[in-house]
């Protein structure tokens, strides 16, 4: 399906505008300095790795131990502590209401919810 130019045209200004608000551009600042700094990203990337590791272990019915767990969490408080990724998860939360209200104007313009149509899982329709 092509999306058609006005529709297009309504979304890439959209989403300059998000861009150019001054709370998205905290997100966007902190995410970037997460990507940039070796240690905030290689950290985040070893919680993932870990993360995928134990959950296929256990799809393959692998019981993890206690160690396995406390690495884990161990990790995961590691990353959660970091500043530049402490510095993005807050401003994340900062932007979720804000979003939020963006996705309830667009459910309005359009007369349906947009959130419950945009969600792969409720192709077939969600109540």
């Amino acid at each position: 399906m092509e999306i058609p130019n006005d529709i297009r045209t309504a979304t890439l200004a959209l989403v300059e505008s998000m861009k150019n608000d001054a709370t998205i551009r905290l997100y966007l600042n902190a995410r970037d300095a997460v990507e940039a700094d070796p240690e905030a990203s290689a950290l985040q990337n070893q919680l993932f790795e870990l993360y995928e590791n134990l959950i296929s272990r256990q799809q393959q019915g692998e019981r993890l131990s206690d160690e396995d767990i406390q690495a884990f969490n161990s990790l995961r408080y590691q990353v959660r502590v970091h500043p530049l990724v402490a510095q993005r998860e807050n401003a994340l939360i900062q932007i979720k209401p804000y979003l939020a209200q963006i996705a309830d104007e667009i459910s309005n313009a359009l007369g349906i919810d947009y959130t419950t149509l945009a969600d792969p899982q409720c192709s077939g329709g969600c109540s």
